[in-house]
C-alpha cells in the first residue's frame, strides 16, 4: 500500500509536469502548420520548398543539440535542465512575429529546435528513474500523448476567430510562448532532480521511491560519471540499430502527419475554418489508442512489440486510402483514412518504453534516449521534402513514402521482438550467481542504492529484456 501511495504522489506531482511540457513542445513546433493555415505563408511570401525547409530547420537545430545532450543529461540536474529549456524556447517562440521573410523565420525555427532538444531524452530518463518497467508504457503514452493534435486545431480555430488588429498567426505564437515560459518556471522549482530532493515525499518515502525502481535493474538515479564504454556497448547491440531504423521511419511519417495534415485536409475541399476543426479528431484517435494499448501492456506481460506491430497496420491502411481514392469525390472516406493515421504514434510510445525498460547504465541510458531524439530529428528533417509543393494537395510522393515507412516500422517491431527473445534464451542457458550488488532483500536497507554501481544490462546476468 505504501508503494502505491508513493506511485500516486509521483503521478500527481511529476506526471502532469512532463505531460504539460510535452504538450506545449508539440504545440509549439507544430504551430507552423496551423500558422500557415491562418495566413503566415502569404505574409512571409513563402514559395516553392520554403515551407518544407521551415519544417526541417527546426529539426536541424534539434539534431545538432542532441550531441551535447548526451553529456548534459549525466552532469546537469535534470529538473533544472528541463525547466530552463522550457523558459528559453518559450521566450524564443514569440519572436516569430518579427519575421518578415523566409530567412528570418528560418533562423528562429533553427533556434527553437536547439532549445527544445532536451525534452524527449529528459522525459525518457525521468520515466526510467521514477517508474517500474510495467508502469512505464502507460506513463509514456500520457506524457507523449497527442493532446496537441486534439487541441491544436481547436485553439487555432479560436485564435483565428479572435477580432484583433494583430494577424491571427502572430497571436498564436504569442499565446503559446507565454504559456511555455510559465510552465518552465513551474518546472524549474517543482520538478525534482532526483529522489533525494523530491519535495512531495517524506525522507523515508524518498528512500522507498528509489528502492521500488531497483527491480528495473536500469539504475535508480542518474549517475554523474561519463562512461564511454556504455556507448560502445550500445553500438554493438542489434536492438539499438533496429530502434534507430524504426525511429527514422516513424519520424518521416510524423513529419507528414504533423506538418501536412491540415494542408492535405484542405485538399479535400473544406473551408479554412472547418479544416482546422476537422484536424482535431485525429489526435483523439491517437490518444485513445495509445492509452488503451498502454493499459493492456500494464496487465499483459511482454505484449509491447505485438502492439508496436499491430498499430502500424491501420495507420498504413489510412494512408493508402488517402493515396488511392478520389479524395474530392469520397471526402468522408478520405477523412476516415486520415483519422486512421492516428494509430501511428502508439508504436513510438511502445518503442520508447522498451528503451527505458531494457537499457541499464547511466551513460548508456542517456545515449539511447538521445539517439531516439537524433533519429526523430533526422526523420523530421528529411520527411517534409517528400511532400513536393508541385504535388499539393495530393502529395503523392510523400504519402507513398509514408506507406513504405509504416511497413518498415512493423518489420522493425518483429525484429526487436525476436532479438529480445533470443538474448533472454541465451541468458537462461547460462549458469550464474546473482551478484551481491543486485540483491534487494530488505526495503529498509539503503545500501543497494549506493552499491548498485553503474552496471549495464549486458553486465547484469540477471537482467531479462521485456518485449
Amino acid at each position: 500500500m505504501r508503494s502505491l501511495s508513493i506511485l500516486a504522489k509521483v503521478d500527481l506531482f511529476m506526471l502532469p509536469l512532463m505531460l504539460a511540457a510535452s504538450f506545449l513542445a508539440h504545440l509549439d513546433k507544430n504551430s507552423l502548420a496551423y500558422a500557415s493555415a491562418l495566413g503566415m505563408t502569404d505574409d512571409l511570401h513563402l514559395h516553392g520548398s520554403q515551407y518544407s525547409w521551415l519544417s526541417s530547420l527546426f529539426y536541424v537545430g534539434y539534431l545538432l543539440m542532441q550531441f551535447p545532450n548526451t553529456y548534459i543529461l549525466t552532469r546537469m540536474p535534470i529538473g533544472k535542465y528541463l525547466g530552463t529549456s522550457l523558459i528559453l524556447w518559450g521566450a524564443c517562440l514569440p519572436t516569430m512575429i518579427a519575421a518578415k521573410s523566409f530567412a528570418s523565420a528560418a533562423v528562429i525555427r533553427f533556434m527553437l529546435g536547439a532549445l527544445e532538444a532536451g525534452l524527449l531524452p529528459t522525459c525518457i530518463v525521468l520515466t526510467s528513474c521514477w517508474y517500474r518497467r510495467e508502469e512505464q508504457p502507460l506513463r509514456a503514452a500520457l506524457w507523449f500523448g497527442p493532446f496537441s493534435g486534439i487541441f491544436g486545431g481547436v485553439l487555432a480555430y479560436l485564435v483565428g476567430r479572435t477580432e484583433s488588429e494583430t494577424p491571427a498567426w502572430k497571436l498564436l505564437f504569442i499565446i503559446y510562448g507565454a504559456s511555455t515560459v510559465a510552465l518552465g518556471i513551474l518546472c524549474l522549482f517543482g520538478l525534482p532532480d532526483s529522489h533525494d530532493n523530491a519535495w512531495f515525499l517524506s525522507e523515508s518515502e524518498c528512500k522507498e521511491a528509489r528502492l521500488r525502481t531497483l527491480e528495473n535493474r536500469t539504475g535508480a538515479d542518474m549517475h554523474k560519471e561519463w562512461n564511454f564504454a556504455h556507448i560502445q556497448e550500445a553500438l554493438v547491440d542489434p536492438k539499438y540499430w533496429v530502434v534507430v531504423v524504426f525511429a527514422i521511419c516513424q519520424s518521416i511519417t510524423n513529419a507528414g502527419i504533423t506538418n501536412f495534415s491540415p494542408l492535405i485536409l484542405s485538399g479535400f475541399g473544406y473551408s479554412r475554418e472547418l479544416t482546422l476543426l476537422l484536424a482535431a479528431p485525429q489526435g483523439g484517435v491517437a490518444l485513445v489508442i495509445q492509452v488503451s494499448a498502454s493499459v493492456l501492456a500494464l496487465y499483459v506481460q511482454d505484449i509491447r512489440c505485438l502492439l508496436w506491430i499491430l498499430t502500424c497496420i491501420p495507420a498504413a491502411a489510412g494512408v493508402m486510402i488517402i493515396r488511392f481514392i478520389d479524395v474530392t469525390e469520397y471526402r468522408v472516406t478520405a477523412l476516415l483514412g486520415l483519422y486512421l493515421t492516428g494509430f501511428y504514434n502508439t508504436s513510438w510510445v511502445m518503442a520508447m518504453s522498451l528503451i527505458s525498460s531494457n537499457t541499464a547504465g547511466a551513460t548508456k541510458k542517456s545515449f539511447a534516449s538521445v539517439s531516439m531524439a537524433i533519429c526523430y530529428a533526422i526523420g523530421n528533417i528529411v520527411g517534409p521534402h517528400f511532400f513536393l509543393d508541385s504535388q499539393k494537395p495530393e502529395y503523392s510522393l510523400g504519402i507513398s513514402t509514408m506507406i513504405i515507412s509504416f511497413v518498415t516500422m512493423a518489420i522493425c517491431g518483429s525484429l526487436y521482438w525476436s532479438i529480445c527473445m533470443r538474448q533472454n534464451r541465451a541468458r537462461d542457458k547460462q549458469k550464474y550467481l546473482l551478484l551481491p550488488t543486485e540483491e534487494v532483500d530488505e526495503p529498509e536497507n539503503s545500501k543497494p542504492i549506493e552499491t548498485d554501481g553503474d552496471m549495464t544490462d549486458f553486465e547484469m546476468q540477471a537482467f531479462r529484456y521485456t518485449y
